[in-house]
C-alpha cells in the first residue's frame, strides 16, 4: 500500500509532467504558422508523408511520394492543400478536396501526416481545424460531411475531434 505521501510525490510530478508538456504544446504553436502549399514546397511535403507513412509508397497504390505530392499541389480548384511550416521546413500537411455530393457535400481529407519529430505539438489538430475553419467560410449555413480514410491505430485520435467510424477504415464528421 502506497503512503501519503508517496501518492502526493507522483501527484507532484504528474502535474509538472502535465505543465511541461503544455508548455512544449504552446511553444510550438508560436513556432510554426499553417500556409496553403505551393510548388516549391514539394519536397518538404513528400519528405513529411515519406516519414509519416510507414513502408514503401506502393503499399498506398501511389507510383511514389514525390508523385504523390506533385499531386497534391496541383490539384485543381475543388483542392485544399495546407502544410505547416517551421523554421522553413515542411512539418505536416493536410489535403482534401470537395465532392459535389447530394444532398450534403463532402469534404474528403485525403492526406493527414506530421513530422515525426513535430507529433504531440497540437500540429494535427491545427490542421484538421484549419479544414473546419475553411469548411464553414466556404460553406456557410450548410451542413457538409467531412471524411477520410484512417489505420485503425489512429483512430482515436480522430475521435478526439468529433470524428466516428463508419465502414472499414473510413471516419466522418457533420459540420454546421
Amino acid at each position: 500500500m502506497k503512503k501519503k505521501d508517496d501518492i502526493s510525490e507522483e501527484n507532484g510530478k504528474k502535474r509538472k509532467s502535465q505543465v511541461a508538456k503544455n508548455s512544449k504544446r504552446k511553444a510550438a504553436n508560436a513556432s510554426y504558422r499553417i500556409v496553403p502549399a505551393i510548388l516549391k514546397d514539394v519536397e518538404g511535403i513528400a519528405n513529411v508523408l515519406k516519414e509519416s507513412f510507414p513502408g514503401d509508397a506502393s503499399y498506398y497504390k501511389i507510383r511514389s511520394w514525390q508523385n504523390e505530392a506533385k499531386k497534391i499541389i496541383k490539384c485543381n480548384k475543388n483542392w485544399l492543400s495546407l502544410i505547416a511550416i517551421s523554421d522553413n521546413e515542411v512539418i505536416g500537411i493536410i489535403a482534401s478536396r470537395h465532392l459535389k455530393t447530394k444532398p450534403t457535400p463532402t469534404v474528403r481529407i485525403e492526406w493527414v501526416a506530421v513530422s515525426p519529430s513535430a507529433r504531440g505539438l497540437g500540429l494535427g489538430t491545427a490542421l484538421i481545424e484549419e479544414i473546419k475553419k475553411w469548411v464553414k467560410d466556404s460553406f456557410s449555413g450548410q451542413t457538409v460531411r467531412l471524411t477520410l480514410r484512417t489505420r485503425s491505430e489512429n483512430q482515436d485520435f480522430y475521435r478526439k475531434l468529433g470524428f466516428r467510424c463508419y465502414g472499414s477504415g473510413w471516419m466522418k464528421m457533420r459540420t454546421d
